[in-house]
C-alpha cells in the first residue's frame, strides 16, 4: 500500500501586539494531515483516506532569538516542523498512524451485527 500524504495549515493564531520586540508572533498552528490510499477502495470505488488534525502551540521567542522567523517568511515546512515537535513524533511515525487507520478501514477488526434470531 502506497499512500499519499498532504499537510494543510488552514490558519495561524497570531499575537496582535509585539512579543519581546517581535511583531506578528505565531501562538498556535492549526493543522491537518491526510493520507489517501492508491490501492484500497471503499464499496463505491473511492480511495480510502485517513486524517489527523489538531493545534500546535508555538512558544514566544526571546528578544534576541536568532531562530525567530518573521511571519511573512513562515513556510509550510516550518509549520510542519513545529507541529511534529509538538506531537513528539517524526513524519514517518505520523504516516504509520495514518497507514494503520487505512488498513483498519480496509479490513476492520470489528463489525456491527445482531443475531439472526432477533
Amino acid at each position: 500500500m502506497a499512500n499519499t500524504y498532504t499537510w494543510d495549515f488552514p490558519t495561524l493564531d497570531v499575537h496582535n501586539t509585539a512579543q519581546n520586540g517581535h511583531d506578528d508572533v505565531i501562538q498556535t498552528i492549526h493543522w491537518r494531515v491526510t493520507a489517501v490510499s492508491d490501492s484500497e477502495q471503499d464499496s463505491d470505488g473511492n480511495y480510502l483516506t485517513a486524517s489527523m488534525y489538531g493545534t500546535a502551540g508555538v512558544g514566544i521567542p526571546e528578544a534576541d532569538d536568532p531562530d525567530f522567523v518573521a511571519f511573512d517568511s513562515v513556510t509550510k515546512d516550518w509549520c510542519k516542523e513545529k507541529t511534529l515537535a509538538s506531537l513528539d513524533k517524526t513524519e514517518a511515525e505520523v504516516q504509520e498512524l495514518l497507514d494503520a487507520q487505512i488498513t483498519e478501514k480496509a479490513a476492520p477488526a470489528m463489525g456491527n451485527r445482531l443475531p439472526s434470531s432477533w
